[in-house]
């Protein structure tokens, strides 16, 4: 079925002004102004009358299959629908576990991420937690990361009462095992870093990175935002080549 977008404010993400989109089988096969379209097939058309359209957002850092429960069970939150996720125009999404690892799992993960692709939009996760050792679904970081598809690499916190107060050694064992395990699976192998309250900040990843072969670029530090001081190492990072995710 072809579907045809009349009079759109497109956003490609250049601003393209006002034009018409052609979309077949779900994918965009023409965006220009004022469009006349003749098809060997069912043709629909919508005339969305200077409405704004941009492309699909992309959300790295979503508890999928619910977050909360640190006071207690009561609460601990829902798992997310996918209508939500449509409704604020994301159609890619990153999956991860928060602070509970004993009522959530990793194969609860799993299963909602391949529904979500099931349901239309693309999803993945990362395996691991807040815990070391790593929750994982194989028994191995490495293997979740190279053997389940969706899965693109580790999640870990540092810097925070709620972390398993990891030394440099483990970070940097986990890391490795991510790292390999995309680079066997052909994927990034990230490692996601929750970053806490604690006045640590960044100093076990930078131990990491310092004293090992570990490249900087393999961690995405997040919640760097979430006080000035640990905004303010951020940016040093940054400095050095690092990623840093604002959520």
């Amino acid at each position: 079925m072809f579907l045809l977008l009349k009079n759109a404010n497109v956003f490609a993400p250049t601003p393209l002004g006002i034009n018409d989109i052609l979309i077949c089988d779900e994918k965009i096969v023409a965006i220009a102004p004022d469009l006349v379209v003749s098809v060997p097939a069912e043709l629909k058309t919508i005339d969305l009358g200077g409405k704004m359209t941009v492309p699909g957002f992309i959300d790295g850092h979503v508890h999928l299959i619910g977050g909360g429960g640190e006071g207690g069970f009561a609460t601990r939150t829902p798992e997310v629908a996918i209508g939500k996720l449509i409704e604020a125009g994301i159609t890619s999404v990153c999956g991860l576990l928060g602070t509970d690892a004993a009522t959530r799992h990793i194969a609860s993960l799993y299963a909602k991420t391949k529904a979500l692709r099931t349901e239309g939009i693309s999803a993945w996760f990362f395996t691991g937690g807040y815990r070391v050792p790593s929750p994982t679904l194989t028994g191995n970081i490495g293997d979740d990361v190279t053997f389940l598809d969706a899965c693109i690499g580790l999640k870990t916190a540092i810097s925070d009462h709620r972390s398993s107060q990891s030394t440099v050694d483990e970070l940097a064992r986990i890391a490795s095992q991510s790292r390999i395990g995309g680079m066997t699976s052909g994927k990034a192998g990230s490692v996601v870093v929750h970053l806490g309250d604690g006045d640590g900040h960044f100093d076990p990843l930078l131990s990491v990175v310092d004293q090992t072969e570990i490249p900087i670029g393999q961690f995405i530090p997040t919640h760097v935002n979430r006080k000035r001081a640990l905004l303010d190492a951020a940016k040093l990072w940054a400095k050095r080549g690092g990623n840093i995710d604002f959520t």
